[in-house]
């Protein structure tokens, strides 16, 4: 009896030591399943012309990309960063989204191809009079020109581009700051604005370039609670900011998407520069 005894403490050890050491490892397993950090890039001017706060070197770009892949990162679309916050989809270990905003020529001309190369996709957001203007004025000038509406249609086609909106004509310091709301503005007349303007662009890129943007780019990264709330309405979950900083993304939690942090590539700094001021 005293032998059985024995053994029976023996296995009730056994037991608690198992349940104690899985229950030390399963958190740690689950929260690296459900969560990711992602840095989102946003570039805007690619040029082998000049560089500064918002022009990078095409070289400057290629090298960003090898660097950042060869640090274990891997590009993802917004379509599945959407997936991973509503649940529905995976991400990688070492997720990182590129954007481009204002619609530069020079994004289809230079990264295009580099983009392709290296194996990343990106988001890029477009100015609607700025598109209007190049295609009936002055389209293809790598310096200056900024993407007709069918060579918007081109990239969206090509499966390295997902088109986003940064407003038809709100990207401008007045009379309103981007798309911010005036101080004599009432409630109903912002709201008529803003809601214009966004379907003006949303309805020229479908009947122009035969796509529907994904997100909204908020210009200058000026927004408030009321802009937030009308977009919303309009049916953008994704919303670019211009916060400086990694995004911390949770599993299922899709209120994330509502304000997501980018990090401008400031063309001054060398990639080396860039991604250890970021922690990348």
């Amino acid at each position: 009896m005293k032998i059985f005894r024995s053994f029976l403490s023996a296995i009730l050890l056994l037991i608690s030591l198992a349940t104690s050491l899985w229950g030390m490892k399963a958190p740690k397993k689950a929260l690296a399943e459900e969560t990711r950090s992602l840095p989102i890039l946003m570039y805007h001017s690619v040029l082998k012309s000049q560089e500064g706060t918002y022009t990078v070197h095409p070289q400057t770009l290629e090298k960003d990309l090898t660097t950042l892949k060869g640090r274990g990162y891997t590009s993802v679309t917004l379509a599945e960063v959407k997936g991973y916050l509503k649940g529905e989809g995976e991400l990688p270990e070492k997720p990182v989204l590129i954007t481009f905003d204002d619609g530069h020529y020079n994004n289809m001309h230079y990264a295009w191809k580099i983009l392709k190369k290296q194996g990343f996709s990106a988001v890029l957001n477009v100015i609607g009079c700025f598109t209007e203007y190049s295609s009936s004025h002055e389209k293809d000038h790598v310096e200056y020109s900024h993407l007709t509406w069918d060579e918007i249609g081109v990239l969206a086609r090509s499966g390295v581009f997902e088109i986003g909106h940064h407003s038809y004509a709100m990207h401008a310091y007045k009379p309103r700051f981007g798309i911010t709301k005036m101080p004599s503005e009432s409630a109903e007349d912002y709201e008529k604005a803003l809601r214009e303007d966004t379907l003006r662009l949303e309805y020229a890129l479908l009947k122009k370039s035969g796509v529907r943007p994904v997100a909204y780019a908020y210009p200058f990264g000026a927004y408030d609670e009321e802009s937030e709330d009308i977009l919303h309405a309009l049916g953008y979950e994704a919303i670019f900011t211009c916060y400086e900083r990694v995004n911390a993304l949770k599993k299922g939690d899709a209120t994330k998407l509502s304000r997501l942090y980018r990090i401008n590539r400031d063309g001054t700094l060398s990639t080396e520069d860039f991604l250890r001021k970021h922690g990348l």
